[in-house]
C-alpha cells in the first residue's frame, strides 16, 4: 500500500516576519508600560508607550516623551533592545544565533532568508550573516569607543551607557538619543568627533548588508555589481542635493543661523543631509526652518536608504528603476537600462508597486490625521507621516500633540514603512509562504544583483 505523505504547508515568509516584529512590540510595550521603566515611578499612559515600542522597533525615533528625562536607565535599556532588533532585522539575528549555534535550518527557510539579502545557497547565507554580525558588533563597537572618550569624562559610567546607546541608535538608524541631558547634539560643536562618528555610523547602516560585503570583495574580484554601484552613486547624488539645498537655507536664514560660521554652517548641512534619509538626528533645526526645508526633508525622507539596510523609504535602487523606465519611455526604448544593462520587467513591477502602495498609505495617513487635526498645518502633518513611513524620525511636534486615534494612524505608518508596503500585505494572504514564488521580504522590496 503506497505511503501517502502529508504536504505541509509552509508559512509565508512575510508574515512570519510581520508577526515577529509586532511580538517585539508587544513586548517592548508591556515592558515600558511598567513603573520600573518611568522615572516618576507610575503607569505610562499605554498608547504613549506602544507608540514608544513602535519607534523604536521600527527604528524610526519619533518620541512622545523625551527618551532620557521620562524613561529610567531600564526604560532606556528596552528601547536600545527594541533599536537593535529592529535596526540589524529579526531574521539576521535569529539566523545569525541559530548558525552559531550549529542548529541545521531547512532549506525552504533558508532560501526565504537569503531572498532578504540577495544572496543564494546554504553556505553563502552562513558566512554573510557571521560576517554581518560581526561587522555589525565592530563598527557599533567602534563608534562607541570613540564617543565614549567624550562622554566618559563628561557623565562618568552613565557616559559609557549612552555612547553604546548613541552608537547601535545611529548605526540602526534609530533616531533616538539621550542628550537632553545637557544641551542636545549641539552642545558638542567643541567635539566634532561625536557629530562625525554618528554621521558614520548614519550612512555604513544605511548603504546596506550586502554593499558592505561588496566592498569588502572588491579587493579579490575587482568588481562590484550592479546593485552596489546603484546604492553608492544614487547615495552620493541624494546626499549632494540635501546638502546643497540645506547650506542654502542656512545662509538665506540669518536670523536662525547667522551666529553660526561658514565651516559650522557647512558641517550642519551635512550631517542634515545624511541624517534625514533615515536617521532623524539632528545638529540645528536645519530640517524644520521653514516649508522649503520641510519639503527637501520630505522627499529625501520618501526616497530614503538602501535595500538590506537598517534604513527605510522606498529605496535609492526603487529611485534608480523608476527613473530608468522613465527614461525608457522617453527615448522610446523596448526595456529600461541601467549602465547599459537592461532591467528586467518584474524589477519595474516591483519598483511601480512599491511607490504606488507608497504613496497610497501615506495619503491615507495624512488624509485620516488631517481630518481629526485641522488645527495643524498640513506641511507639518505631511512631513510627520512620511517621517513615520520611512522610520526616520525627524519630527515637527505633530506626534506628542495628536489624539491617541492619530498616533496609532502613525504607528501603522511606521510599521508599513518598516516592514515594506508589500511585505505587509502579502502577510496578509492567506496562502502558502512558498520563498520561490518571489515575494518581496522586508527591508529587500528591490535587489539588483
Amino acid at each position: 500500500m503506497p505511503i501517502i505523505k502529508k504536504k505541509v504547508k509552509q508559512p509565508n515568509p512575510a508574515r512570519t516576519l510581520t508577526l515577529s516584529l509586532l511580538a517585539v512590540i508587544a513586548a517592548g510595550t508591556v515592558l515600558l508600560w511598567l513603573p520600573i521603566s518611568s522615572k516618576d515611578g507610575i503607569w505610562t499612559d499605554f498608547i504613549d508607550c506602544f507608540f514608544t515600542a513602535v519607534s523604536a522597533t521600527t527604528t524610526t525615533g519619533i518620541t512622545v516623551v523625551d527618551t532620557f528625562n521620562h524613561w529610567t536607565i531600564f526604560g532606556q535599556a528596552v528601547l536600545l533592545a527594541m533599536t537593535q532588533i529592529g535596526g540589524l532585522g529579526l531574521v539576521i539575528i535569529l539566523t545569525f544565533f541559530n548558525f552559531a549555534a550549529g542548529k541545521k535550518m531547512g532549506l525552504m527557510k533558508t532560501s526565504a532568508i537569503a531572498g532578504e539579502v540577495s544572496v543564494s545557497g546554504i553556505v553563502g547565507v552562513k558566512r554573510l550573516f557571521i560576517r554581518i554580525g560581526t561587522y555589525t558588533l565592530i563598527m557599533e563597537g567602534v563608534g562607541a569607543l570613540i564617543m565614549g572618550f567624550t562622554l566618559v569624562p563628561q557623565y562618568g559610567g552613565y557616559g559609557a551607557f549612552m555612547a553604546a546607546f548613541t552608537s547601535i541608535s545611529a548605526f540602526c538608524n534609530g533616531g533616538l538619543d539621550l542628550f537632553s541631558i545637557g544641551s542636545g547634539l549641539s552642545g558638542y560643536s567643541s567635539a566634532p568627533q561625536v557629530h562625525a562618528v554618528i554621521a558614520a555610523l548614519i550612512f555604513l547602516g544605511g548603504i546596506g548588508f550586502v554593499v558592505w560585503d561588496d566592498i569588502r570583495n572588491y579587493f579579490r574580484t575587482k568588481r562590484l555589481t550592479m546593485h552596489t554601484k546603484l546604492v553608492l552613486i544614487y547615495s552620493a547624488a541624494l546626499f549632494f542635493i540635501g546638502f546643497l539645498a540645506y547650506f542654502i537655507v542656512t545662509l538665506v536664514n540669518q536670523e536662525q543661523f547667522g551666529d553660526m560660521t561658514i565651516t559650522d554652517k557647512l558641517f550642519c548641512s551635512a550631517f542634515t543631509s545624511v541624517s534625514a534619509r533615515s536617521a532623524g538626528f539632528n545638529i540645528k533645526d536645519i530640517a524644520l526652518v521653514n516649508d522649503f526645508s520641510k519639503i527637501t526633508t520630505t522627499l529625501l525622507m520618501f526616497i530614503g536608504s538602501a535595500p538590506a539596510s537598517t534604513g527605510g523609504g522606498i529605496r535609492v535602487t526603487t529611485l534608480a528603476i523608476l527613473l530608468a523606465t522613465v527614461e525608457a519611455v522617453l527615448k522610446n526604448y523596448d526595456d529600461a537600462r541601467l549602465y547599459g544593462h537592461s532591467v528586467s520587467k518584474r524589477l519595474v513591477y516591483k519598483a511601480l508597486s512599491v511607490l504606488i502602495l507608497s504613496v497610497g498609505f501615506c495619503v491615507i495617513c495624512f488624509t485620516g490625521i488631517y481630518l481629526i487635526n485641522p488645527q495643524i498645518a498640513e506641511v507639518d502633518i505631511l512631513y510627520e507621516v512620511v517621517s513615520a513611513f520611512t522610520t526616520t524620525g525627524f519630527s515637527a511636534g505633530v506626534s506628542a500633540a495628536v489624539d491617541p486615534a492619530s498616533k496609532l494612524m502613525l504607528c501603522l505608518a511606521m510599521l508599513a514603512g518598516r516592514v515594506g508596503p508589500v511585505s505587509l500585505l502579502l502577510s496578509l494572504r492567506n496562502d502558502k509562504g512558498d520563498a520561490d514564488k518571489g515575494k518581496i521580504l522586508p527591508g529587500c522590496e528591490i535587489l539588483i544583483g
